[in-house]
């Protein structure tokens, strides 16, 4: 009798336990770059290194004018909210900022200059071509340019989802993770959805973050206004495990109704 009631309650227990055995997730599954080994050191030689964005259709660009003479600088730097110091220098910004509207024709409209064309352009390419342009206005023109709408949103599985303002040109794939607080436990790590607007064009890459082949992607530096979606693994109904939810509910059913009987014949 011992030794049936010791069987009945091996068999009671047996859901759990095999349920805890195949839901197991390898790790190869879930820890990012998970193919650089642990005495992998140095560099990867074939990552990318080009992060500049060029300047597209419909960006707003911060453009300030440094110079000798600081009434050449005034009509330059109003539309920026800028206002001059002495000596010509830039000193502060204007909450109301516009900046400069990259025009359907890829140009922007300033003072001076006129409509100058500046859309494919990176930013440093900008400010050399301006710095040469202004020579003629003013002395010793020092020309700076950045981005005001330089942002990105990540949706998704993620725990803060939303839109973001990248810090600097050299903001990753995983930086813009993190700061949407990383994926959930049902995001799918290995098909992460990238849209990209390139010169009025939807493109798209699926991107693989548990594999070291990501810094090889032109989606690993992001730009200006992609849309990164992380899916739910089979909408939910799947764990990133590959196992079914329902296994676990009827396993721990069958156990505890198992345990049940056998404690109302004893």
């Amino acid at each position: 009798m011992f030794k049936i009631l010791k069987y009945r309650q091996i068999f009671a227990v047996m859901p759990v336990i095999i349920f805890n055995i195949i839901s197991c997730t390898p790790s190869y599954k879930v820890i990012y770059l998970y193919d650089l080994k642990d005495s992998t050191t140095g560099a990867l030689v074939n990552g990318k290194s080009s992060f500049e964005n060029p300047i597209q259709k419909n960006d707003q660009l911060w453009i300030t004018v440094g110079g000798s003479n600081p009434l050449d600088l005034i009509a330059l730097n109003s539309a920026s909210g800028m206002s001059i110091g002495t000596g010509g220098v830039a000193t502060t910004i204007n909450e109301s900022a516009v900046g400069y509207l990259v025009e359907a024709d890829g140009k922007i409209q300033m003072p001076y200059a006129g409509r100058v064309y500046v859309e494919g352009l990176t930013r440093l390419q900008l400010q050399d071509t301006l710095t040469k342009l202004f020579k003629e206005y003013t002395k010793n023109p020092v020309v700076n340019v950045r981005f005001l709408n330089y942002n990105f949103s990540v949706l998704g599985e993620v725990n803060k989802p939303g839109r973001f303002t990248m810090s600097n040109e050299r903001t990753t794939i995983f930086d813009a993770l993190g700061m949407a607080g990383d994926l959930t436990e049902f995001g799918m790590r290995n098909n992460i959805l990238v849209v990209r607007d390139v010169n009025g064009k939807r493109n798209y890459a699926r991107i693989d973050i548990l594999s070291k082949n990501i810094f090889n992607s032109p989606y690993y530096y992001l730009k200006t206004n992609d849309v990164i979606y992380v899916e739910p693994v089979q909408a939910k109904f799947i764990t990133r495990t590959g196992i079914p939810q329902w296994i676990a509910i009827v396993a721990v059913g069958i156990s505890l109704l198992y345990t049940i009987v056998l404690l109302s014949k004893h």
